[in-house]
């Protein structure tokens, strides 16, 4: 892993991206004399100058770095590498997603916001059509009784578009489960189907984050596409992405939806439920997270990323908060705002992990945003060449 650095290298205007990127690899790996950083991770926080704010990206992600490269004066700061991919200290105005994932992202959301129509929640347990966009993942295995049906439900994924999920990468390639083979909506209660607006799909295609290790607890993100769309009616509707990469104001409430447990200890519930939850700064959650592990295991290696984010629920009493528990793996954490037509839907996180159920230890996910790209390139890539 080379790091450290390096001075900038001027190149001819005539010069290509690609041409750049491998100037950048050349002197990255030449070494730097000039000051060096820990070694860090696509989405770690960095300082492209001291006292500057940045985060750490793929090069041919940052804009910054093309002008970087063309002037003398400026410093380039390098994180490391990821498959040998250079990733480089971005500005923090600059530690974005593409223009043209944001548009796709605002198209589609106001394609779909006329068909939403938003309940207010008055209580944890969740009523008919609360949560339009959440889906539950279902799990073939030999092992289950007769009464609990074909599939074992045992995370959740929130509907994007007609036959895209998203969802937690830890979902699809489960150690006690494998991979899903049936996604279903419309249903509060997931062993009773005796009604019309259940929406079962057959598993057609899974894509998981390239950078998605399971001995890693981060790039904790899945795309699930079904073979055939969901149908939008009053309790199947998609949800809109955040499109922005800063936190939600800690006054906004956050909502996380999952048939998981209610209570520590207890098993996974029949019905829906929600848990309201705040915003937890990456910091703040980053000290506490610093201190817990996993068995004998530190919980993060490297860790809180700003590619995660950090949510805590309400005080239930003076031991319990509102939170996602296990059977909420990969459902989603959300806001609403208001519109001119409706209420919208707008998903900022992906349920990754957490403590035990109720702590007061923030719960993790995979914040969507910083994804974004990688996102839109597999959903809406038509749409995506039609902005550039």
């Amino acid at each position: 892993m080379a790091k450290g650095q390096l001075g900038g290298t001027g190149i001819a205007e005539t010069c290509t991206a690609i041409s750049a990127l491998l100037l950048l690899a050349l002197a990255v790996f030449g070494g730097g004399s000039e000051g060096y950083i820990d070694e860090l991770f696509e989405g770690d926080p960095c300082q492209p100058k001291p006292g500057t704010a940045g985060v750490c990206r793929r090069a041919h992600t940052c804009g910054w770095l093309r002008e970087a490269l063309r002037s003398k004066d400026e410093k380039i700061v390098n994180c490391g590498f990821e498959h040998n991919v250079a990733i480089v200290c971005c500005p923090s105005e600059e530690a974005s997603v593409k223009n043209s994932s944001l548009e796709v992202a605002v198209k589609v959301c106001e394609r779909y916001v006329e068909a939403l129509d938003f309940h207010i929640l008055s209580g944890v347990k969740a009523d008919r059509g609360d949560v339009p966009f959440i889906a539950a993942l279902g799990y073939k295995l030999e092992s289950l009784e007769p009464e609990e049906g074909p599939y074992k439900w045992a995370c959740g994924s929130s509907l994007i578009a007609p036959s895209f999920l998203l969802t937690a990468a830890h979902c699809v390639v489960s150690k006690s489960y494998g991979s899903p083979q049936m996604v279903r909506m419309g249903t509060l209660n997931l062993l009773t189907v005796a009604n019309d607006e259940v929406q079962d799909r057959t598993v057609k295609h899974i894509i998981t984050h390239p950078n998605y290790k399971p001995s890693r607890r981060y790039d904790d993100i899945a795309l699930i596409e079904v073979v055939s769309p969901f149908l939008f009616d009053q309790v199947v509707k998609p949800v809109c992405l955040s499109t922005s990469l800063e936190d939600v104001d800690s006054t906004q409430l956050l909502l996380a939806a999952g048939w998981g447990q209610t209570e520590t200890r207890s098993s996974s519930p029949d019905a829906l439920f929600i848990a309201n939850l705040t915003t937890v700064p990456i910091d703040e959650c980053g000290t506490q997270f610093g201190k817990v592990t996993f068995g004998k295991k530190k919980a993060l290696t490297h860790g809180i990323r700003h590619s995660q984010y950090c949510a805590i629920g309400e005080a239930i009493d003076e031991l319990h908060r509102s939170d996602t528990c296990e059977g909420d793996s990969g459902g989603p954490l959300y806001y609403t705002a208001d519109s001119d037509v409706a209420e919208k839907y707008y998903q900022v996180g992906i349920t990754s992990f957490g403590m035990n159920c109720g702590s007061s230890v923030p719960s993790v996910y995979t914040r969507v945003t910083f994804y974004l790209d990688w996102i839109v390139s597999h959903v809406w890539p038509e749409m995506e060449a039609s902005t550039r």
